[in-house]
């Protein structure tokens, strides 16, 4: 009987012991999470001057593919002046930032992932509007790992106070001349059932790393020359007007310098030479210059 006492008491002290461990173990065990962090370039700013922030994404220890979110500021304090993305770590925006309101909404990937120290978002130019002091904070962020299955990553958040003073410092920023080109590019056409009732599509996107991208245009010609038509400001997905897909289709990206890159998609269903009418006006040019050709030689041979 107290051998199997004795064996009891052991077995009951090397479970309490195991419990114990895992529990340490489990207190003790580093969770890395990601941290989105609002970096200042000068957190205390004069009257009428310019604030500077950066909005920025910390992983080290994994590799984040997505991340979305607001930035909340005082609007009474601060002017939004711009949003910079040219230097952003996101090539693809789900959600381009954009103002609504005292908020900037975003959402962006970033195919294959990133797992560094800082990497930029975007940026946030503000006017100080009066003296004060607020907070430039983030709220419903959300961080997704490069793991193929879309799983929610821990996220820490860090925020911004700032002050506007009198006597702050006149944070103006240094002007930058931007003469690099936006990326190239490849659009793809498509069409999907679920989307724009059937019709075909083209999907595009690029990078410019100083300024950033402004706008996109496009152009639909049937011809491999751009000709005169105009072009018209577009979003991806744009809704192709030539649904019998029998034009070249141009985009151009423009970047906030004016810079611009062009590229070009063939037609799926390219004309066929009868069908163009360049040609047929090329032959009946001829054909007409020949026959008034012909006419003053035959003038000139009945004078003589």
């Amino acid at each position: 009987m107290k051998d199997k006492k004795s064996k009891r008491i052991i077995l009951h002290f090397a479970l309490s012991f195991c419990i114990l461990i895992f529990t340490f173990c489990i207190f003790l065990m580093p969770v890395f999470a990601a941290e989105i962090n609002v970096i200042p370039l000068n957190w205390e700013v004069g009257l009428n001057q310019t604030l500077e922030v950066n909005i920025s994404l910390s992983a080290e220890k994994e590799s984040i593919n997505a991340v979305s979110g607001e930035v909340k500021f005082p609007e009474e304090i601060l002017e939004l002046k711009e949003i910079k993305d040219g230097n952003s770590i996101i090539s693809f925006w789900v959600e381009k930032p954009r103002k609504e309101g005292n908020r900037i909404i975003f959402a962006g990937i970033i195919p294959g992932g990133f797992d560094g120290d800082n990497g930029l978002l975007f940026s946030l130019v503000f006017k100080t509007k009066r003296e004060g002091g607020g907070i430039i904070g983030l709220q419903n962020m959300e961080s997704f790992y490069n793991d193929g299955q879309g799983t929610k990553a821990p996220l820490k958040i860090f925020q911004l106070a700032f002050a506007v003073k009198k006597g702050g410092i006149a944070a103006q920023m240094p002007a930058r001349e931007d003469e690099e080109l936006p990326e190239t590019f490849k659009p793809e056409i498509a069409n999907d059932p679920a989307l724009f009732e059937g019709k075909w599509f083209v999907v595009f996107a690029t990078q410019d790393k100083s300024s950033g991208i402004d706008r996109y245009e496009i152009r639909e010609t049937r011809y491999k020359i751009l000709g005169v038509r105009k072009w018209r400001t577009a979003e991806s997905p744009y809704v192709l007007s030539d649904q019998k897909l029998r034009s070249y289709v141009w985009i151009k990206a423009v970047d906030k310098a004016g810079n611009k890159q062009i590229v070009s998609l063939p037609p799926k269903y390219p004309l066929k030479w009868y069908e163009m009418y360049e040609i047929w006006s090329i032959i009946i040019l001829g054909l007409g210059v020949a026959y008034l050709i012909k006419k003053i030689l035959w003038k000139k041979k009945i004078s003589h």
